[in-house]
């Protein structure tokens, strides 16, 4: 296992091709939440990758990253949120071993964005998959963890939460913070949510990622 020095890349990191991202003007505009000094070594160390990565420079340069105003939630090494508080929300702790999932991200209507390590099966290793809040499958997005980030702070959001525009907290201010989230009930993906307006209320992002997996699993599409 390597030690926090030999993950540590003070000359080639991928912070500021972050800050790039997240400094477009075009772009959807992003916050870096400061890290929690204790946290940020035991999430570079659990994962075991170098801060080159852009998977490493959000685990131990970040508390993560809030996007569009905090719509969607970047995971970093955080002390409110973290990656390894995520992990063993999900039974795969990061414990310097190669994780076969690893939740990344999700989204203040109770989304979920996670990377592959085996969990999905046929799916490839490193490759984002995605539990919409209104569907009990994960879908495979076809790219990898450092294209997800970009897409997630330059990209067209409308084109994965287009089906949502129509409720009131999509567009709401001010977001949920950043260990919170929305919980709609009847579920999004229910016949009856479809059919009428649910009631929604806020909720811990811990306890919205547990009801996803208890409903959903890793069940994939």
């Amino acid at each position: 296992m390597r030690s926090l020095l030999d993950l540590l890349d003070e000359t080639d990191s991928a912070l500021p091709l972050l800050r790039t991202w997240i400094d477009d003007p075009a772009g959807n505009g992003g916050v870096l939440l400061p890290p929690d000094q204790r946290m940020r070594i035991e999430t570079l160390t659990g994962l075991q990758v170098t801060t080159r990565s852009m998977l490493g420079a959000i685990a131990y340069e970040t508390g993560g990253v809030a996007v569009a105003d905090g719509f969607l939630r970047l995971l970093g090494g955080g002390l409110v949120r973290s990656l390894p508080q995520t992990a063993a929300l999900t039974g795969a702790p990061l414990d310097g071993s190669y994780p076969d999932v690893i939740v990344v991200a999700d989204d203040v209507l109770g989304g979920l964005f996670a990377l592959n390590g085996g969990r999905f099966g046929a799916g490839r290793p490193g490759e984002v998959f995605h539990l919409a809040a209104d569907d009990i499958a994960w879908a495979p997005l076809g790219v990898g963890y450092a294209d997800f980030v970009e897409w997630c702070l330059t990209g067209d959001l409308k084109q994965l939460y287009e089906p949502f525009a129509h409720l009131d907290e999509y567009e709401a201010r001010p977001r949920p913070a950043f260990d919170e989230a929305y919980a709609f009930y009847p579920f999004l993906w229910s016949r009856e949510a479809r059919e009428g307006r649910p009631s929604v209320s806020v909720v811990s992002a811990a306890e919205s990622l547990r009801l996803r997996l208890d409903f959903c699993g890793f069940t994939v599409g």
